[in-house]
Formats: C-alpha cells, structure tokens, sequence
C-alpha cells in the first residue's frame, strides 16, 4: 500500500460530511480550507498515518487544492491546536453517521473501523485501475510470446534448411550425397520426433472433422494450432475480464452491486483498447510478422478477425456497465461529448461485426471494404474522443492503429512505384505494359504484365495486387498469385499483338474429343497460335526486364467487368492501364525436398508453375564437376491438375509446362470436370513435338481425381524406397474441398507414422 492512502481515505471519509460555513457542491474548496473539515481532517491523520504517510499525503493533496485554485491549510499550521485534549474531545463518527442532510458545527474524529474502510475504499478503487492495467499488458504479452514462437521456429526452418540447401554432388555430377544430409539418429532424434507429434497432431490438421478451408455456418475452420492459439486467446481474454475484483460493504464509494459494474466495465474498455493495435497489426497486408513468422495472411487475417469479436464484446460490456452505473442520469450523461463518442465508438465496432460477414464478404466485397474502412476510421475517431478527454492516459492505445494504418498505406504506395515505375537519368519515365486477352474455352483472363521497374525480381509463392487506376474506382484491389514470368533479353521485349482471328475460334483447334480408342491431333505448341499472331515485333526497351504472367478466373465485380473488357474487343485482346503492387507472399523451400506432389485446381496451377519453373532452372543451371553447389535436391515432381474446362488444360499445356512434360522427373495427370464430357471420354492431343521431340500425348481424364488416394500412392511409393526416398512436400492450390482432401491425406500419411512428409497450401479463405 502506498504512503498516500493513509491521508487519501481519510480526505475522502471528512468529505462526506457537510460543515458550517461551507459551500454546497464545493468539494475541493471545503476540503482544503474549511477550518472544521482541515481539523477533522488532520486530527484522523495524527491518530492513524505514520509521519511519512501524512508528508506524503499532505504533497499530493496540496498539489489537488492548487490545481483548483485553492491552498491547502498545511498540517504544520494545525499541529498545535491538536492536543491529546482537544482530540478526546472531539465527537467520534462512523458509517453510518453520514447523512447529506446533517450540517456539522464542529470537527470530527473518525472511528478506528470507519477511517480503516476509508482507505480501503480509496485503496482498492486505485489498485482496481493498477490491475487493469496490467492486465491490458497481458494482452501484449500473449501475442508477443506467440509471434516470438512463430519467429524463431522460422529461424530454425531456415537454418535447417539451408544446411540443406548446399548439397555435395561428386565429380561426374551424379545425385546429391546423402551425407550432407543431417542425421536422424543421435542428439536429435528426440527434437525430431517432438518436431514430428506437433505436426501431426497440431499444425497439419483441422481443429476438428476435415474442414479447415471450408465455411461452417458461415464460419471458416483453422487448423488445430490456430485454433489452439485462438481458444488461449479467448481463454486469457475472458480470465482477464472476471479475475481479481474486490469488493466489500460498506464503502464510501459504491453499492456492491456498483462496485461490480464499475470494475468489470472499466476492464472490459481497457482490455478492449488493449486488443485494438493487435487488431489493426493482423489485418494489414505489410504486416512485417507475416515475414518474420512466415505465416500466411490467411492466418492473421483470422487472428484479426477474433480479436476484433473479442475487443468489440468488452466494447459493448463495457457500454451496458456504466449504462447501468448512470441509469438514473442517462439523459444527462449524452450531453457529455465523451459519453456520446464512446456510445459512437461501440456502436461502430458492432456495426463492423454485422457487416463483416461472410456472406456480405462473398457477393459484395467491395462494398464490405468501403463500409469496413469508414467504420473502422470512425471508430478510431471516437474513441479518441471518448478517451482524450476525461481518461487520456489510455489514448496512447489509440496511437498504434493510426501509425500501422499510415506505414500500411505509406508501403502500398512505395510498393506501387517500385514495380511501375522507372525514372531514366536523362529524366523520361517508364511505366507498367500489360496485355490481356480472355477465351470462353479456358474461361480465363490471360494477363501479361511488363512492370515499368527493371529491378523486380520475381520468384515462386508471390502474389500481386492488381489496380486500375483509370476505373471510377481505381483504388480496388485484387491480389493474384504470380503464374510464370519470362526474363526479356538485351532489353528488347516482345510486343503482343491480338490475333486477327477470334481467340475461342483458335482454342477450337486445340481439342478433339475420342471414344474407345484414343487418336491424336496436332496441338501447334506455339503461344503466338494460340492467342497471339505469329509475328513478333520488337520495341525499345522502355518497360521492365521481366514479363510476369497471371491467370485471372472471372467471378463477379472486378473480374467479371475485366473479362467484359476484353469480350467487347474484336481482336480478343486489350492493353489496360494496370497497376501491380508487390511482392507479397512466401517463398517455400520446395527445392530442398527429393519429392514434390503438386495437387492443384483450375487456376490454381499458379501456385504450382513458378516451382516448376524454378525447379528447371535449377536442374539445368547445376554446374558441372564441382564439389558443392546450390541448386536442387528435388528428383520427382507430382502434378494432379484438376480444371473444369479442359481448354485452360491445353492452353497452359502447350506454354508454361511444354518443357517439363516430357522430362522423366515430372509426371503430370490432368482432369477435366466440365459436366459438358462424356464420362468415358478422353482428351488426347499431341503436343508439338518440333522443339521437344519424344514428348508423350496430353491425356486429359474426365472426373475429379481422388486426391487423399494420389497422395498417398507418391507417399507410400516414397517410403517403401526407405532412405533413398527422400522428403515430400505437397503443395495445393486450389478449391477448399481439393485442400481439405489434400491435408487430411497428409495428416493421416503423418498420424501412420510416415516421417519427412510436409504440407503446404496457397489457398484463398473467407
């Protein structure tokens, strides 16, 4: 107990009695300089505080009576007049001699058991707020123990992974030896096996059946881990909000019940405003713990939005308790701007939850993020107000979401002019290129973008916001993953010009359909053929040194107008002022892993082209006759590609995958789930084989391939080799069921005691 609280309660008791000569309503000035209540007040501090107590508490009441114009009558100047006689003849108060109606002509002495209860009124009101307090610290600590969990176990990822990474080869260049490998025996094969349990019993798996991507009544489901991250979340949130409050009758103060109401609601806010920076955190796309952690967005982005529930029902608590502490004030109590900014302040962060949903999210999302932006700078606005001007020792909670909020943006914009901009010394600009043209036969936009920046360095995992900035609405944004690229030589790159034939008139030439017994037709492997004239131009070098490639599938809003776009041109394509803003995403290491399934549907082949295309640059660019090299440890590369329509299986078939096809370490099945096949018939097209001759014909099964079963077949195949099999890294992108089959397989390969066996997943959630 501090030294204050002696004199502190013994001001608040005297100060429920009313003296002569002072003025009603006149707290501090009655307190301070009325002679009867500076004698009670002193006489109670010469019985019961310690000479320390009453210098000390006699500095912060007289720093009180000056900041309200008044000067306080010091002990010193009262001391002589209390003798031992004078203080047994003073009248002996307790309780329940309060009455706000009795004027007293003479000082008063407080009772033991009354001045004891004073300070303890006084006491735990101020150790109520220290708790509170502290508690809102929790909060920080239990994120703060979570994001330095995800970050080192990040770091021994990359550290073990790049012991990994630099692989001895002999001298005629055979495969890799196994001797770099780190060793499963020894010292760590207990941190192997603890390593091996967490992930098939937390990290891997849903938080219950085997729906993790997929909605359940409107609510998506997160991995085991996530979910045990989550329910701590609630857990502490909850024990923070009900632990450690004293109450106790009687009490100058409050009702017991009042007591209890003040407590919980002023927690609740505090606890609330607590949550708010990490709410703001989770939710930005340049968060830099998406980086230091390696987690997806998909992740934080379902961190942020139960912290905000969580942070909203304090909110709301918070509002019904001091509702209830005012109720006979109410109409009163919104006259006050603090009170009102605070009333605004929930009702905003409520109307933030309703209009959150997933449902709203789905068929409107733009209007979901006009009305999520707006409400939240709303709510931030009144809070401050709320805050600032009676409790602003708790605005610096408000501090966080405005400095991450401007960083966020501030990034996005610096993002923006390093992938479209390229200002020469001379002083010209360069801007972004782009082409994009779509076929009823893919159902895709295909998009070429030739970013203005010549230092853009594309790599697997990224994903890029794409902007029209010329639109009514050219701050929208949509991110898509990056599918392949094309690195333009001595600065010239190739103009793309539009066919003069329809595109859907060309993909027609790429499909023949066969019952019973399969044949083939010429599929010219050419991209010109396919969407392109066949004459290429060359243009100076004024865009970027890259070409990046995305596959857009049109939905509804921006894609659908996009794809509307390119259908109102004769030639099939067009040449749209487009922005990117990027990278963003996460590199895996897949080329540390011997085996590799790709499970993927429709367009989510772009999730799987730039591996692959690493995967041949690094096969091709292994150099040869030395020790040691960094390239691949990757011998087997799995491709399931599921599509609905079988025209984008052909059309990406005949480009982006034409040079792996053919190689022994790829081997790819394609399916095609379009109602409009016949369930016995065969795509079989042969590709060209003018540049790549000996390649096989393109077998396209009609149905959806059974994806736990194709699993784990490459599994079991893998094991039963023993140790020459190697790692297996499983990657899907694609639809929530696809993923949802693709992690259970794994989950059960992993709970059946199949080691060196990772999943990982480029998949879109709500």
């Amino acid at each position: 107990m501090d030294i204050i609280e002696c004199l502190d309660g013994i001001r608040t008791a005297v100060s429920e009695f009313q003296f002569f000569n002072e003025t009603p309503g006149d707290y501090w000035g009655s307190l301070c300089t009325n002679d009867l209540s500076v004698h009670s007040m002193w006489a109670a501090a010469k019985v019961y505080c310690t000479s320390n107590e009453i210098s000390g508490g006699e500095k912060l009441l007289g720093e009180y009576c000056v900041e309200y114009g008044f000067e306080l009558t010091p002990y010193s100047t009262i001391l002589p007049d209390l003798t031992d006689e004078y203080i047994n003849s003073m009248e002996v108060v307790s309780f329940s001699d309060i009455n706000e109606t009795k004027i007293w002509n003479n000082s008063i002495l407080l009772s033991k058991d009354f001045q004891h209860m004073a300070v303890m009124t006084t006491w735990i009101f101020n150790y109520e707020y220290i708790l509170h307090d502290r508690y809102g610290w929790a909060v920080y600590g239990f994120w703060g123990g979570i994001l330095l969990i995800g970050m080192l176990n990040k770091l021994f990822t990359h550290l073990y992974n790049s012991r990994r990474t630099r692989i001895t080869i002999d001298i005629e260049g055979n495969s890799p030896s196994r001797n770099s490998l780190p060793s499963g025996s020894g010292i760590l094969s207990p941190l192997k096996s603890a390593h091996h349990w967490v992930r098939a019993n937390l990290v891997i798996p849903s938080s219950f059946g085997t729906r993790q991507k997929q909605l359940l009544y409107y609510f998506s489901i997160p991995t085991r881990l996530e979910g045990l991250v989550i329910f701590a979340c609630y857990a502490l949130n909850i024990i923070l909000c009900s632990a450690s409050y004293y109450v106790f009758w009687p009490n100058l103060y409050y009702t017991l019940a009042e007591q209890r109401w003040r407590y919980i609601s002023d927690r609740c806010g505090i606890i609330s405003y607590a949550n708010i920076p990490w709410l703001w955190l989770f939710s930005g796309r340049n968060n830099i713990f998406l980086w230091a952690t390696g987690w997806s967005f998909s992740t934080f982005n379902r961190f942020h939005r139960h912290v905000a529930r969580i942070a909203t029902v304090q909110g709301i608590i918070h509002s019904i308790g001091w509702s209830a502490l005012e109720t006979g004030y109410l109409s009163e109590m919104w006259k006050e701007k603090y009170w009102y900014m605070g009333g605004i302040g929930c009702i905003t962060m409520s109307l933030l939850l309703v209009f959150s949903s997933v449902f709203l999210r789905h068929k409107s999302y733009e209007a979901f993020l006009i009305i999520h932006i707006v409400l939240s700078l709303l709510t931030i606005v009144a809070l401050y107000y709320h805050t600032h001007l009676v409790f602003d020792s708790y605005t610096p909670y408000l501090w966080p979401p405005m400095a991450l909020w401007a960083i966020d943006r501030i990034v996005r914009i610096v993002r923006q002019v390093y992938c479209n901009l390229h200002i020469k010394l001379w002083g010209s600009i360069t801007g972004t290129r782009t082409t994009a043209y779509y076929s009823t036969k893919t159902n895709a936009i295909r998009l070429e973008v030739i970013p203005g920046s010549q230092i853009l360095k594309p790599k697997p995992g990224q994903h890029y916001y794409l902007y029209q900035p010329l639109r009514w609405r050219g701050w929208e944004n949509h991110p898509f993953t990056l599918a392949s690229w094309t690195e333009v030589e001595d600065r010239k790159v190739k103009s793309i010009d539009p066919p003069t034939t329809n595109v859907n008139l060309l993909m027609d030439s790429l499909t023949k359909e066969i019952t019973t017994s399969p044949t083939t037709t010429p599929l010219d492997g050419s991209s010109d053929n396919v969407s392109h004239s066949s004459s290429d131009k060359h243009i100076a070098s004024s865009a970027g040194s890259y070409k990046l490639t995305f596959y857009i599938r049109p939905f509804d809003g921006w894609t659908r107008n996009f794809r509307d776009e390119c259908m109102t041109s004769t030639t099939g394509a067009i040449h749209p002022r487009i922005f990117i803003e990027g990278p963003y995403g996460e590199h895996y290491p897949l080329h540390n892993y011997e085996n590799i399934i790709f499970v993927v549907g429709g367009t989510g082949i772009s999730g799987a082209l730039p591996y692959i295309q690493d995967h041949l640059t690094r096969s091709c660019n292994a150099p040869p006759g030395i020790k040691t090299a960094l390239t691949t440890r990757t011998r087997n590369i799995t491709l399931v590609w599921a599509a609905k329509e079988p025209g984008i299986l052909h059309d990406i078939a005949s480009r982006e995958l034409r040079p792996v096809l053919g190689r022994e370490d790829v081997h790819a099945s394609f399916y095609t789930t379009s109602p409009k096949e016949s369930p016995s018939t065969i795509v079989n097209t042969a590709l060209d084989t003018r540049e790549n001759p000996g390649q096989n014909a393109l077998e396209i099964i009609h149905g959806r391939p059974i994806v736990g079963a194709v699993i784990a077949a490459a599994i079991d195949q893998v094991q039963a080799a023993g140790s020459i099999g190697g790692r297996i890294a499983v990657l899907c992108c694609g639809p929530a069921t696809m993923a949802a089959d693709a992690r259970t397989a794994v989950h059960r390969a992993l709970r059946g005691g199949k080691r060196e066996v990772d999943y990982f997943e480029e998949v879109f959630s709500w």
